[in-house]
């Protein structure tokens, strides 16, 4: 019991660093870039791999990163249409993407974890 408890406490840390490293690198390289979309694609990454260790456990599933690749697909409108030059978008605005792009990521594994899982357990 304690070491699932000490497991949970370490993935929600991780979450919580993780989304402050989010920020704090979106922060640094906005100001080294040429504020395109290349700038969303960070944030973008460390949500899905978030969202990935989140769910670490079903590693073993093909339908775990087929759900991965349809997350960061929901994710690329949300990289193309941002206005990335705005310059009221900082490292705290770029939290306001992150958030919904690691629930987007995360409800894809879960759906299909719904789905497959479901339908792969004996009756």
């Amino acid at each position: 019991m304690v070491d699932q408890d000490k497991k949970e406490e370490y993935s929600f840390t991780f979450l919580a660093l993780t989304f402050i490293a989010s920020v704090a690198i979106f922060s640094i390289a906005k100001q080294h870039m040429r504020n395109d979309a290349a700038v969303g694609l960070g944030p973008c990454s460390i949500v899905l791999i978030v969202a990935a260790k989140a769910r670490w456990d079903l590693k073993g599933k093909w339908w775990f990163w087929v759900a991965l690749c349809m997350g960061a697909a929901l994710q690329l409108p949300l990289i193309f249409l941002m206005p990335w030059a705005a310059p009221h978008l900082n490292g705290i605005g770029a939290m306001a993407f992150a958030i919904p792009g690691f629930l987007m990521a995360l409800g894809c594994v879960f759906l299909a974890e719904e789905v497959f899982a479901s339908s792969t357990r004996p009756k």
